[in-house]
């Protein structure tokens, strides 16, 4: 199953889950971790005092504690006045590949309100969906089994506090969407051109079309040569597969400016 992400109003040490992920700006405890820290078993208070976390962007940790969660993962994200919406998405796509590897089928993504410093809750939100989707992204639709297979992670938490919930909320959604989108284009991208061929994507925007209500159009070799796209059809000569010219229209938001146009070319 592909990941979905969820935003979930729980508190984390009350929270069940097979891995609990915890982004910390680089210094000493903060606040927010002392009533997690007993859920743990005290397990994050012994980690930051050894001085083996010390919250260094793209540090990572594996706790294994005595609490609700079965994993507990804590990313650095480096010193608390340079964190960023990136550094919150690079955090949270490091604890989605590390959930993977790990075999969860399921995580939880906690920014304590510390690790947020000048991102809204807004941008967080949005920035950890982004991030969870990109970090458990991989390929694997025509390699070989793995010889020790693991549990996909099908699932994607965004831990937030009630007063939180309402402005998370528009943030998670575009995030997502985001993500998603994201993950089609890497899918596309890596698929074998025997496979991923003009007429491949002219279906998928299709598809995509009907999924979400936009209108299409997609040119066959005849249309082409109908419309006069010479450079086009100089380039689709070298292929026995017909070229395909597409278009994809999305009118649900009115912009005083004129709309919006992304022209790319795919080859395939």
């Amino acid at each position: 199953m592909p990941l979905t992400t969820y935003l979930v109003v729980a508190q984390p040490e009350t929270h069940t889950t097979p891995l609990l992920a915890i982004a910390l700006p680089q210094g000493e405890m903060i606040p927010s971790l002392r009533a997690l820290d007993p859920s743990t078993g005290g397990a994050l208070g012994r980690l930051i005092a050894s001085g083996d976390f010390s919250g260094k962007k793209d540090q990572v940790a594996v706790l294994y504690p005595s609490g609700n969660a079965q994993r507990l993962l804590v990313v650095g994200l480096g010193k608390q006045k340079d964190i960023t919406r990136a550094l919150v998405r690079r955090a949270a796509a490091i604890a989605a590949k590390r959930a993977r590897t790990l075999g969860a089928n399921a995580m939880s993504f906690w920014l304590p309100p510390e690790s947020r410093a000048a991102v809204s809750v807004r941008d967080a939100a949005q920035a950890v969906a982004e991030g969870v989707v990109q970090g458990a992204w991989h390929y694997d639709e025509m390699k070989r089994p793995a010889e020790d297979p693991r549990p996909e992670l099908e699932r994607g938490e965004v831990l937030v506090s009630s007063a939180d919930r309402a402005e998370a909320e528009e943030g998670h959604r575009i995030g997502a969407a985001i993500g998603q989108g994201q993950a089609l284009a890497r899918r596309l991208q890596v698929l074998p051109g025997n496979v991923c061929t003009p007429t491949y994507l002219g279906n998928t925007a299709g598809e995509l079309a009907l999924r979400h209500g936009f209108s299409v159009t997609v040119l066959d070799l005849k249309a082409i040569e109908k419309e006069g796209m010479g450079g086009l059809l100089c380039v689709a000569r070298g292929s026995t597969e017909e070229p395909r010219f597409i278009v994809l229209e999305y009118n649900g938001v009115t912009d005083p400016k004129g709309p919006a146009v992304l022209i790319g070319k795919g080859v395939t």
